[in-house]
Parts: C-alpha cells; structure tokens; sequence
C-alpha cells in the first residue's frame, strides 16, 4: 500500500509529534494528548480492519458518499454511565480537546483527534455480560484513524503521552504497528462460511412477542401512549468462529446503500448496515432523517411498484411516519433558524426491504456539537415510541432482554463538534460462534400483531443473510 519513501515521511511525522508531546508533558506534568495526520495512498477499509484483529478495532463506511473510516487501537476512552451518559462524554470530550497536542499540515477533512462509538439504547437496567466491554456510553479516541473521502485519504496517529516518556520507544512501537495495518494485500474477499443456525423457538417466543404486541395496542387504545417500538430478540449459532470481516463484506455487497459500521471490544463485534440517520452535524448544518413505515421488496419490478405504491397510500403507515416527523420537527424547530422539510416522504429502498423516509435539513441557530443534537434527539418515536417518557417505561416491562447498543446512536465525531450518528438498526452482537440479532416494529392503532411479526421477521433478513442464514 505504501512505497518505502511514504513510510519513511509517516515514520519522521509521528517521531516529531511524539518529541514534541514528551517535551510538552514534562512542562505539564501530565499527560498529553498528542496527534497528527497527513495524506496516504487509497486504502480498503475492510481489509485493514481484518488485518488489525486487536481488542478495539472500528469501521464506518457510506458509500453513496464515498466516505470510509476504520479505526485500530486506543489512545483514550471515553466513558458514560446512567441517564447523564450524553453530559458525560461531552464533558469527558471538551476536557481532553482543549490541551490536546494536534499538527494538522495536510489539512485533513475532519480535524483530529477523532472519536468514534456510541451509547446504549437506555441505561442498562442490570449487569449484562453480552454488553459489559461497551456500557452505557463509550467513545474511543483511535491509536490509528484512516479515513478516506472521494478520491483522497488521511491517516491520523494518536497517542497520549506520560511525563518522562521515552519517544523513541514509542514511535518505534507506532511504526511497528503502522506498517502492519498498511501492508500489502488490501482487498477483501466474501467467503462461505459455515452456515449459522437460528436457535429454534421451543419456548415460545413469537406467541409471547405477539401477546406483547396486543398489549401495547391495548394500551394505546385506552390512551396511555400513541406508538410503541417493540423490539425482538434472535439468537443464532455456527460451527464454526464467525468472523466480522466476512460478515462486514457480505453486508458492504448486499446493503452498500447503508451506513456500515462495525465497532468491535475483546471477543465481540457490534456490527450492521443501517439505513436510518439520526443527525449529522457539519459547522452550523445539520441533517436528519424520519424513517418510519416498512414493506418488503417485491420479487418483480412491476410487485416492487405496486408495493412502494402501497406503502405511500396506506394509512396506517403514514400515520406511523407522522408521528415520528412531528417529534424531530418540534426537537428541532427551536435549536435551528432554518428549517427544511419535504412535504410528503418518498420511499427509501434497500436489498429486501423499502420506508417511508422524509429528509430534514437545517441551520442551527447557535453553535451546537453533534453530541448535543444526540441527546436532544434520542431516542426518537422510530426506535421508541410516543410519548417518550411513556414508552420507554412500557417498554421496560414488554421486552424480556437488554436493547444494549441495539437501535442507540453510533457514530463518530471530530475536535470542532461535527459528526454524525446514525441510529444502530439492522444489527447484530457477534461473539465468537454466537450472535445475537435484533428487529423492532413501530406499533400503533391498526397494527396486527402477525403482521408485526412477518416485518419483524424481514427486518432480521439482512443480519441472517450475512450470516449465511436464511430463516427466522
């Protein structure tokens, strides 16, 4: 990937930067944030997120923007508990931008350092050894970030220096590291592995979803809440290690249109191809998307016509989108000065599955980061419910599992406060030969409780095709 004269600019790069932080850690007296990017040649995201195989490894991926991230290691974490996690890590952020050591000579597109992760959907309600590496709240400020956008890409090295360091040691250590992420042979192949298998449904877990289904309606019926986003839970299991790398291709292949994203701890991997933006904030202009009502694909184009033609005309589901679109309109109405929104949803198609989905764009009104429309946003009626307060506790006696990071923002952010986070549907944890996967349907009056569970059922396709699985 790179000639012998690049790495040797990158080597003198990261040797400078770290003299500079030892010298700066000394005047101090404590430790330093130090970082520094430059220009590289084109890299493939998934490949050296392969090659990586370390504990804290990370890719975000969209491709009809052309941009790619993958990020290996950690010079800093940042962690949130409970309710105040947002706070926290924002905090947690403001605290460590402000004394960190940066040289930025290429310019890169997003100023360094750069944090990536997420949060739990809600605060875990108790000790969950599935979800204990990521909590309730996690953003990790990479050791190596490699980030490519259009035709050009970036790598920024991070590290946080003691007092008394030994620089040398250090930038040998980076080196060392550096020059096995960008080795050659960087394409990926997508191969077969072994078959998971779906854990069969002895005990009774779609009857006890539907009833769960009929008692939300009931609820909604007699007026305690508008809409309830009730969420499954499916487990599966191969003979085999599933690995992220293969099941990241299969998912890069057949659901490109998405965010990819992957953010793995220890021995799991939290991973998926979401179609739903929460914001995205750049400067003072923000974005987000309503995405709420869902059919399937259909088998011909003329099916697949009539079925998006369908989804646009029904009621009930455009019903469930105005629900959702009024509650980001009343969040952001007083934050921005500028406010756009469509008139009516168009259909956002993707390999099996097509929403009603309506774009919002906006100017804030006053300087905010990413993190603070986060929390201002989360967790909006598509992945909770209406009204918020009600739902959330509703929800809290309707599902039998921890959501963990399943349907909470995901997603990165860089010195200035810009970023973007996408809400983490369409996932899976994946933990050696395990996996656990996870679909939601937005109940409302109207709502049949088999028909709920045939969406919740197309909603977990994608996860089981890349797992080579094919049931549910």
């Amino acid at each position: 990937m790179t000639t012998a004269l690049q790495q040797a600019t990158v080597t003198e790069r990261i040797r400078s930067v770290l003299h500079r932080g030892v010298q700066e850690a000394a005047r101090r007296r404590t430790p330093v944030l130090v970082s520094t990017a430059l220009r590289i040649p084109s890299f493939d995201s998934l490949a050296v997120f392969r090659r990586a195989r370390t504990a804290e490894r990370t890719i975000w991926q969209q491709a009809s923007a052309g941009c790619s991230m993958v990020a290996v290691g950690a010079a800093h974490r940042l962690t949130g508990q409970g309710d105040d996690r947002f706070a926290q890590i924002a905090e947690g952020w403001r605290d460590l931008v402000s004394t960190a050591l940066v040289e930025e000579s290429d310019a890169p597109p997003l100023p360094g350092p750069v944090s990536l992760g997420g949060f739990a959907f809600a605060p875990a309600r108790r000790p969950n050894v599935d979800w204990r590496s990521y909590g309730d709240a996690l953003l990790v400020v990479p050791t190596y970030l490699l980030v490519s956008i259009g035709d050009a890409s970036w790598l920024t090295v991070t590290v946080n220096v003691e007092p008394g360091a030994d620089d040398a040691a250090l930038a040998t250590a980076l080196d060392a590291g550096l020059r096995d992420l960008l080795a050659e042979g960087d394409t990926i192949e997508v191969t077969q592995d072994a078959p998971a298998e779906v854990v069969p449904d002895a005990d009774g877990q779609a009857d006890r979803w539907k009833e769960a289904v009929r008692t939300v309606i009931d609820q909604i019926h007699q007026g305690t809440i508008q809409k309830l986003v009730l969420a499954r839970e499916v487990r599966v299991r191969a003979s085999a290690p599933l690995d992220p790398g293969t099941v990241l291709a299969r998912l890069r292949r057949g659901y490109g249109d998405c965010t990819l994203f992957a953010f793995a701890q220890g021995e799991r991997c939290f991973l998926g191809a979401t179609p739903e933006r929460l914001v995205r904030v750049e400067g003072t202009r923000i974005q987000a998307t309503c995405l709420a009502g869902s059919a399937p694909r259909g088998a011909s184009e003329g099916e697949d016509q009539r079925l998006g033609e369908a989804l646009l005309a029904s009621g009930k589901e455009r019903h469930e989108h105005a629900l959702v679109l009024d509650a980001l309109r009343d969040a952001l109405a007083p934050v921005c000065r500028e406010l756009t929104i469509p008139e009516a949803p168009v259909l956002l198609q993707t390999r099996n599955i097509q929403h009603l989905h309506t774009p919002l764009e906006g100017v804030l009104a006053d300087s905010a980061t990413v993190l603070e429309l986060v929390e201002l946003l989360h967790p909006t009626p598509a992945s909770a419910g209406l009204p918020r307060a009600g739902a959330l506790a509703l929800l809290r006696t309707q599902e039998a599992f921890d959501r963990g990071w399943y349907a909470g923002p995901v997603g990165w952010m860089d010195r200035t406060g810009s970023g973007e986070f996408v809400v983490a549907i369409r996932s899976a944890l994946v933990a050696e030969q395990e996996a656990s996967l996870y679909a939601g349907c937005g109940i409302v009056a109207g709502s049949d409780p088999d028909q709920e569970y045939a969406e919740s059922s197309l909603k977990l396709m994608p996860m089981l095709w890349a797992l080579n699985t094919t049931t549910t």
